[in-house]
């Protein structure tokens, strides 16, 4: 804990904490993971309400309930499983973000890290893109600035205050968590002045807040950097709070229960590009082999 004056080095080998268990903080990777689950399944609600539903309720039964229920999930309130989705993701944006800023003070290049989620998220835009141009989806559905844009520019914002911080040696976690604590509140606090200023669309912003994005060019996937940094420098006083020594708190919960949850979180980046191809080739085999037998039809 940065209170106890601990050696930073302890905390930089992070990977090499305990060999035996792999090295990492197993409760960390388990909410990760838990997170990414959501959004697969909240990804594939979406997919099932608004590119299959049709053909789903046409056949009835249980195939045409389940549908429905997709759609209910994606209505923003209009019942309570929109209003029980909509509290979910709040509740899972927040923990997610959080997580990815407390992982800059366990990540050794987070340069290189925060590259390959730019690299990835440039790879879906032009992705979406093209599938706008074939229409196959919607212009509305490109993502322009997604999660995986916040999270690279979240990467490097944070890790470089986390490095300035590191000019305190010992008493540099202590730094840490009081600037991010006071950085957090300033994007908030951003958040709120921006949204109160009738500010105008300007495309060059849209990455800096909703207010400046073109409603057209949202997409389904459109987190600017505030309030979302917010999120992500709240994590990483809370993270380093707690975790700075880089060691476990619940150490004897730790198990073979957990390990599903784990992969998913060390395997973060990769689970977010596939997964929606993932979606819609599960869906597609089920309605030819189920629902309405050899109909495999995506789009």
């Amino acid at each position: 804990m940065f209170f106890q004056g601990e050696s930073r080095e302890f905390v930089t080998n992070y990977p090499r904490l305990d060999i035996k268990k792999g090295g990492r903080i197993w409760e960390l990777d388990f909410l990760r993971g838990f997170m990414i689950i959501l959004m697969c399944l909240d990804h594939f609600m979406f997919d099932l309400s608004q590119m299959f539903a049709k053909t789903w309720i046409a056949q009835g039964g249980a195939a045409a309930s389940v549908a429905r229920f997709a759609r209910m999930w994606w209505d923003h309130g209009a019942s309570w499983v929109g209003e029980t989705r909509d509290i979910i993701q709040v509740i899972a944006l927040c923990v997610f973000f959080g997580l990815c800023g407390g992982s800059t003070i366990f990540s050794r290049d987070n340069l290189t890290r925060a590259m390959k989620t730019l690299l990835a998220a440039s790879v879906i835009t032009i992705g979406t893109f093209l599938a706008a141009r074939l229409d196959i989806i919607s212009e509305s559905d490109i993502i322009t600035f997604g999660v995986l844009h916040m999270l690279s520019f979240a990467t490097l914002i944070v890790s470089a205050v986390y490095a300035l911080s590191r000019l305190f040696k010992e008493r540099g976690d202590l730094v840490f968590v009081i600037a991010s604590a006071l950085l957090a509140g300033l994007v908030f606090l951003a958040d709120h002045l921006i949204k109160n200023a009738g500010v105008t669309e300007d495309i060059g912003l849209m990455f800096l807040h909703r207010s400046f994005a073109r409603v057209s060019w949202m997409g389904g996937d459109y987190f600017p950097l505030i309030p979302y940094l917010g999120y992500a420098f709240a994590g990483a006083a809370v993270i380093t709070l707690f975790y700075g020594g880089g060691k476990s708190l619940l150490p004897r919960l730790d198990g073979g229960w957990n390990k599903p949850f784990r992969f998913v979180g060390k395997h973060t980046l990769l689970i977010v590009i596939v997964h929606q191809v993932a979606n819609m080739l599960i869906l597609a085999v089920v309605t030819a082999l189920f629902v309405d037998t050899g109909n495999f039809v995506v789009f």
